[in-house]
Order: C-alpha cells, then structure tokens, then sequence
C-alpha cells in the first residue's frame, strides 16, 4: 500500500492540486488540458472543425495560462495550446 497522507501545508483545494500536481511531475495539469481538449471537441463536433479547433485551442491557451501562472504546468505544456492555436488560425485564415 502507499502512503496517501497529506504530508504538504497544503489547506486548500488549489494548495492540494499543486501539491499533487508537483507529485506527479505535471501530470495531473497536462492529463487535465487533454482532458478538456478532447470534451470541448467533442461537445462542439457538430459545426465546423476548423473553427471548433480554433476555439478549442484558445480556450485551452488562456486555461494553459491560468495553469501555468499557478505553477501547475512548464513551458512545453504551455506551448502545444499556443502552436495549436496559430496553426488553425492561420489554416482558417488560408481556407475560410
């Protein structure tokens, strides 16, 4: 069995998602983002992909954002929402 003991400072729920967070080596924020991503797509499948992704990717850019001025993820995990983001709207910029 593990030891799942409280063993942080941590006395709220954002103090608790950054220690598990930090447990996990960034785990629990990127497995989150993938999470939302794929919900947000789906949810939105009905209309256009190309502006579904392109709204799926801003929201997740300003939720990366968010994560990341909390520490809850690095660069890298930063920056795939970003990338995704410019690359459809430049793809919905080329085709319409």
């Amino acid at each position: 069995m593990y030891n799942v003991t409280n063993i942080t400072n941590a006395n709220n729920f954002i103090d608790q998602v950054i220690a598990v967070n930090q447990l996990s080596n960034q785990l629990l924020a990127g497995m989150m983002m993938l999470t939302l991503f794929i919900i947000i797509y789906i949810v939105f499948s009905q209309y256009d992909k190309k502006i579904v992704l392109m709204a799926d990717s801003a929201v997740l850019s300003v939720i990366g954002i968010m994560f990341f001025t909390l520490n809850l993820i690095g660069w890298p995990v930063l920056v795939v929402p970003l990338v995704v983001f410019f690359i459809s709207l430049l793809i919905f910029k080329i085709y319409g």
